[in-house]
């Protein structure tokens, strides 16, 4: 095992012994990439590597043809060619992640065979231990280390799948995430479809098409849908005035919510209050 931790970045590499050409799996590298403000890697899609990467600490991101993710801790994400790609680390908080670089045939099989094709990003996806268990055997320099990484590799792609079936949001646009995260957030400030633009990138009838497209409603909707869900949690299981609630759901005053409320409600506030007291 050649061990090499003077690459051109902040790294640790395990380059291992190769197998011919044709191996159904051929494990290229591995290695642990510490902190480094400066990381930055551009790959043209073009050599049919694939980039398996868990993210330790920190936060990166990634540009994968037209799409564009921002990992943090707790995060996998998985490279495909042949698209071009470039990853790199957020200069604030720089990621310490683990990965391996693959090649050969049985890792597009087992990417075909659980429905993986394009799939990249898998947010808090709870596979650390499952890494370390692959770099481990990378580093054990063991007779058979090929068949057993072959083995761990299988295991982390079904896990993959099964946290992709368990967890539909996954297949939701990278930006329709981006805004539901923000609006989930922020929904009890003024939020405007140009803010929400801007933050995307896109224009607004571009975000307007994506966010209904990904949770089947409009971005002014799901607001209103967000205060009227916590209006009723305040109402049913605090004190808090409603004056005092106005103010916590982001209305100028009492007045406005309390009208607000008996529209989507059917009653006043305090009308709903008394039905849980």
């Amino acid at each position: 095992m050649n061990k090499n931790s003077f690459s051109k970045w902040n790294e640790t590499i395990y380059i291992c012994p190769q197998l011919p050409e044709d191996s159904p799996l051929q494990l290229k590298m591995a290695g642990i990439t510490h902190p480094d403000p400066d990381y930055r890697i551009l790959r043209n899609g073009t050599n049919g590597l694939f980039v398996l990467e868990y993210v330790v600490k920190g936060r990166g991101h990634i540009r994968y043809g037209d799409q564009k993710f921002s990992p943090v801790a707790g995060d996998v994400y998985f490279l495909q060619p042949p698209l071009r790609v470039e990853y790199y680390s957020d200069p604030d908080d720089p990621w310490e992640k683990v990965w391996f670089n693959l090649k050969g045939p049985l890792v597009e099989a087992l990417c075909e065979a659980y429905r993986l094709k394009g799939m990249i990003y898998y947010h808090n996806c709870p596979l650390k231990d499952d890494f370390y268990d692959a770099l481990q055997i990378v580093r054990s320099e063991q007779k058979d280390l090929h068949s057993r990484f072959a083995l761990q590799l299988h295991r982390i792609i079904v896990k993959l799948s099964n946290w992709r079936n368990t967890h539909p949001e996954s297949r939701k646009s990278p930006e329709g995430i981006c805004l539901k995260e923000f609006i989930d957030s922020h929904w009890q400030e003024k939020i405007s479809l140009r803010d929400l633009a801007e933050m995307i990138k896109k224009s607004p009838a571009q975000t307007l098409r994506i966010f209904k497209q990904d949770w089947q409603d409009s971005p002014c909707s799901y607001v209103q849908k967000q205060r009227n869900f916590y209006a009723c949690q305040y109402l049913e299981n605090t004190k808090y005035p409603v004056k005092v609630l106005a103010d916590l759901l982001g209305f100028k005053d009492e007045f406005y919510f309390s009208n607000w409320f008996k529209q989507r409600n059917g009653c006043s506030p305090a009308a709903y209050r008394q039905k849980f007291r």
